[in-house]
This record gives C-alpha cells, sequence and structure tokens, in this order.
C-alpha cells in the first residue's frame, strides 16, 4: 500500500511540473494577498474585506514518528478597515476570524502547540466552532517599512524553513497576533515579529507564552540573473512569567539558522524559471529541561524552482539531538512516544515536493501539491502528503 502510495505522490508530482502555462510568484498559502511594505497595499477611506481559505490535505505519515491524519476545513475572516487621513499611510482593521475542521476538533500542529487548550488557559473550553476577534494596525512610516499591531503577516509569509517551520501550521495554527515589524528594501528583506499565545495575570493556573521571530536577507548582485544571499533566522519560544506559579512549566527553546543561497534566473520556452539553492547550519538550545536533550545542531540544504504556474524543491537534513519547536516532524530527534523520549539522535531525511496552481489572480489562488520524505531513522522509512488548496480574498471599497 505505501508503495502504491508512493507512485501516486510521484504522478502528481509529475504532473506539477508539465502542466504549467503561467508565472507563479510565491508559495501556496494567501498566495494572492499582497505585503503592506507598498502604500498600495492600504485601501480606501472605508472598505470590507474577505479572506476564506478551503484545504484538504492528507498525511500518510511515518507511525513511530507522527500518526496519519487528515485535514479537511476552512479558515475565514471578515474585517471592516478605516485609513485616516494621514501623513503617511495607516489603516485600522475590525473583524471576527474563524478555523473550522469537518470531522474533529482539532489536529495536531507543532510540537509547541499540541497542548494549546492548557496554556492558553482555554481548557475545556477549546471547542470545534471558535469565533475570534480580529484587530490589525498598519503603519507605513515609510516605503518598504511596515509596523503591524494586532494581527500579523504570519505564517508562510515569514518564509522561514521547514526544520525551523512546519507549512501545515498555516492549517492548523491559529492566526499570529502581537507586534511585527517588517522591512522590504531592493537587496535587504528583515522580518522580525513577536507572537502573543498566551498572557496571563495573578492566580491563573496557564503559564503565559510568546513566540519571538526573526528572518533577515541581504542579496549580493553577481550580474543581472544572478545574485549571492547570506540569511538569518531564528525563533525563540517561551513559556513561564514573572506570575508563573505551576511547577515544571517554565521553559524556553531557542533555534537559530544561518546560511547562503545562489539565486538564478533563467528563460524556458520564452517563459522567466527562477531557481534557488541554500544551505544553513542551525541550532537548538533549551532552558527548562522540557525535552530530554538540552542542545542540538543540523545542516540543511534545499533547492528550489519555480516556472509558470509549477514549483518543485528538494530538501535535504541531517541533525543531531534537535528540537525545532515549530518545525516539521522528520527533523526532530523526538517521536510519537513523547518529548521525553529520545528517538533519533541523528534524525535525517530527503524530501522532495511539487505544487501547481490551477488559477491565480488578485483575489484568488487555487493549487493542487504533493511531497514525500524518505526518513532512514524511522522503522517506516518514507512519508508522503497531498494537498488541494483554494483561498479567495475579495475586497470591497465603500468610501473613497
Amino acid at each position: 500500500m505505501r508503495l502504491i502510495r508512493t507512485l501516486y505522490i510521484l504522478i502528481c508530482l509529475c504532473l506539477c511540473l508539465c502542466l504549467a502555462p503561467h508565472l507563479m510568484a510565491q508559495g501556496n498559502y494567501q498566495a494572492e494577498v499582497p505585503s503592506r511594505t507598498t502604500p498600495d497595499a492600504f485601501g480606501d477611506r472605508l472598505s470590507l474585506r474577505l479572506l476564506a481559505e478551503a484545504f484538504f490535505r492528507n498525511n500518510e505519515y511515518a507511525s513511530d514518528l507522527i500518526a496519519d491524519y487528515t485535514l479537511p476545513g476552512y479558515r475565514f475572516r471578515a474585517d471592516l478597515g478605516f485609513r485616516p487621513n494621514t501623513s503617511f499611510p495607516v489603516e485600522l482593521r475590525l473583524g471576527v476570524s474563524n478555523l473550522y475542521y469537518w470531522g474533529a476538533s482539532r489536529y495536531p500542529s507543532a510540537m509547541a502547540y499540541l497542548d494549546l487548550p492548557y496554556w492558553n488557559g482555554e481548557g475545556e473550553r477549546y471547542t470545534k466552532f471558535r469565533l475570534r476577534p480580529f484587530f490589525q494596525a498598519s503603519i507605513l512610516p515609510t516605503k518598504g517599512l511596515v509596523i503591524l499591531l494586532g494581527g500579523l503577516e504570519g505564517g508562510a509569509k515569514h518564509e522561514l524553513i521547514e526544520p525551523l517551520y512546519n507549512p501545515e501550521l498555516n492549517l492548523t495554527a491559529d492566526e499570529e497576533t502581537g507586534l511585527q515589524i517588517k522591512y522590504l528594501g531592493e537587496r535587504t528583506k528583515i522580518d522580525t515579529w513577536v507572537d502573543w499565545r498566551s498572557f496571563i495575570f495573578r492566580g491563573e493556573s496557564h503559564p503565559e507564552a510568546f513566540i519571538f521571530g526573526l528572518t533577515a536577507r541581504h542579496r549580493f548582485p553577481l550580474s543581472s540573473v544572478s545574485s549571492l544571499g547570506l540569511e538569518l533566522q531564528a525563533l525563540a519560544h517561551h513559556r513561564g512569567g514573572v506570575l508563573n506559579k505551576q511547577a515544571d512549566t517554565v521553559h524556553t527553546w531557542l533555534n537559530t539558522a544561518l546560511g547562503i543561497s545562489y539565486e538564478h534566473q533563467f528563460k524556458v520556452m520564452e517563459a522567466p524559471l527562477s531557481w534557488r539553492t541554500s544551505a544553513f547550519a542551525l541550532s537548538y538550545t533549551q532552558r527548562g529541561e522540557h525535552y530530554s536533550v538540552n542542545e542540538g545542531w543540523g545542516i540543511y540544504a534545499e533547492s528550489e524552482a519555480r516556472w509558470r504556474r509549477w514549483q518543485a524543491k528538494m530538501g535535504l537534513w541531517y541533525g543531531t539531538d534537535f528540537i525545532g519547536v515549530l518545525g516539521v516532524p522528520f527533523a526532530q530527534s523526538v517521536g510519537r512516544k513523547g518529548r521525553q523520549v529520545i528517538h533519533s539522535h541523528h534524525p535525517r531525511y530527503l524530501s522532495l515536493s511539487g505544487s501547481y496552481r490551477i488559477m491565480e489572480s488578485m483575489k484568488y489562488s487555487l493549487s493542487l501539491s504533493a511531497g514525500v520524505w524518505v526518513h532512514p531513522h524511522s522503522a517506516d522509512r518514507m512519508s508522503s502528503y497531498i494537498e488541494a488548496y483554494l483561498s479567495i480574498s475579495p475586497y470591497f471599497g465603500l468610501l473613497k
């Protein structure tokens, strides 16, 4: 059965490589939603914005690393925006969001999110249908630099590598909220944020929790079609807080990655093809003895090609006593038996993935994707997924 599934995945990947007639702008998730680093991203004086994402993802995972599961569901958000008459663009948005799954109340996301109801204070109140308030203040002091308060440009838009951030969190985690400062220049890109997951007051039983993240990239042009890049990525996840009184709930985990990349632009059948390859050295440290290893390291390399409507990527990972709290499960030294049991001191994998965008515009995108991981440190050495994803983001200007 697993051989049949693997052949099916490879066929899907081949289709992704063959059926592509238009340029693909970026990754799958919310690809049509522009970043707010330009004045064009700020709307009318009064506006209504909707964002609806529907997804179906089937995961066939190695059972000793993580259980198989399927993700059928949607994410929806509606918000009203107001842009006051100021010297530089400012916009306030207020609305409501909902993340819903058919068939279950919640799903595994990342290791740090598995006990989400505990550390955000919801406990037994975590229900299948949840409406959450949405608020976002966007400030553009100068072109290329945006400050966000409230709802952040999170998930895949941080462009973190897989050992640090599992792209599936775009489908399973609540929207990031807190503070974000993002700069997008001609050669330099910086994204730093604090995602505040849980706040506590005196006497509460759950710990405080927040995530600090940083991605920075500087490009060095080599010619009109090629460039080198230096990259720094970091995630710090903390639980605890000054008012926290529970035992064994104060923990800090830090992942860092330093890398170099090379990018080249080609022309294939009169269409641009972008090829990018990169290599990273990663580290892991913890404070609080939550996991059974306190520090580790890893090496990750990936190569990615984008042409018209398709994208293909290959990744290679080798780690030693590594824990990436928000990363893919195959990069971890722990497995399905829990955080205190070392599954492998040397997790490693080869990954192949591809996606095909069936439709894309400024208002919607529809894509198919598939991928496989080959991980020798598992008894069952192969995992795979297939996914269909639809995002619709209509915008209505109510007052100029």
